[in-house]
């Protein structure tokens, strides 16, 4: 190599790590993998609004929901790794959606992992005056009366319908009916027109926990929630032996420069520790479930190998095949 190639490299180089160095320097854009309003939405805008006072530069929120999350993770992996886009994306665009179906993205190679940010309130939920107590009166009657039970969840492949059609398996073959809704707006009308018997979901029934229309049978989540103290999970119960529940992660393109990725999980660590954010979660009855970056991409790769066990037992990709 040349004197002046090996000088053109050196600025170049140069360069590149002044660059680093000032970042931001301009607006980022920060896509969000649900609908405005929306859980994910609602976390995404107030810690970009936090992180973005410390950085100094504007962070917008778009927009990008649809396809159980895929949407918006393909949009991401696709993105320059500069550092001016990156995104809040619902875990089952990461976890289950791969293990369901073919996506144009691979989790373990086009992507930056920067945190996990949040774990939504799930579980199986039934209008208050149901007759069962908890989750193994709901299976026993469900088996003995096959095809009366009809459940709802926020779509075919997502979380808890994977988790509903496991738990007919593990109780030896229950068979009902499963009824996908996008969202709480068309699963919650449902529920209370007694439309369904069950809702099985992801954060948008706590609202009619609280205001004592519905309660839950049994949790989804690694620990149990605020909105249902004595309800217990779904590990407690015997039924599942790792985390099942649906996080919001942090995620960039792949390549992104260590410096820009280190102080971006820095300013989010940092706005989700504060005490404000452990405030914001608590409002939306959301656990604040806290990881940084090399932690949460392991997460990711070991919740993803779970999904995987759990969707071959339940079949459910198979029959969607046909």
């Amino acid at each position: 190599m040349s004197v002046l190639a090996i000088l053109g490299f050196g600025l170049l180089l140069l360069a590149q790590g002044m660059a680093q160095a000032s970042y931001p320097e301009r607006e980022i854009t920060v896509y969000c993998s649900s609908s405005a309003g929306g859980i994910t939405d609602l976390t995404a805008r107030f810690l970009s609004e936090a992180v973005s006072k410390a950085l100094g530069q504007p962070l917008v929120v778009v927009n990008k929901p649809g396809a159980a999350h895929t949407i918006c993770v393909n949009l991401i992996a696709n993105s320059k790794p500069d550092g001016y886009t990156f995104g809040f994306v619902g875990g089952s665009g990461l976890v289950q959606a791969p293990n369901f179906r073919k996506v144009p993205y691979d989790v373990r190679k086009d992507f930056t992992y920067i945190a996990r940010c949040a774990e939504y309130p799930m579980g199986l939920t039934v209008l208050i005056d149901a007759p069962w107590k908890n989750l193994e009166e709901f299976l026993d009657y469900a088996k003995k009366n096959p095809g009366k039970v009809i459940y709802s969840s926020d779509g075919h492949g997502g979380g808890a319908h994977i988790l509903m059609e496991y738990l007919a398996w593990k109780k030896g073959g229950i068979e009902w009916k499963h009824i996908p809704y996008s969202g709480g707006a068309r699963n919650a009308p449902a529920l209370l027109g007694r439309h369904t018997t069950a809702w099985a979901a992801a954060g948008s029934q706590v609202s009619f926990i609280r205001d004592g229309k519905m309660k839950m049978l049994a949790s989804f989540n690694e620990t149990r929630g605020k909105v249902a103290p004595d309800v217990p999970t779904l590990r407690e119960l015997g039924y599942v032996d790792h985390p099942v529940g649906l996080f919001i992660f942090l995620i960039a393109p792949k390549g992104l420069p260590d410096p820009i990725a280190k102080k971006l999980e820095d300013a989010f660590l940092k706005a989700m520790k504060d005490p404000s954010y452990a405030k914001f979660m608590d409002k939306l009855e959301m656990i604040p479930a806290l990881l940084g970056a090399k932690e949460a991409g392991k997460d990711i790769e070991s919740q993803a190998k779970y999904w995987a066990e759990l969707i071959k037992i339940t079949g459910i990709k198979d029959k969607e095949e046909k």
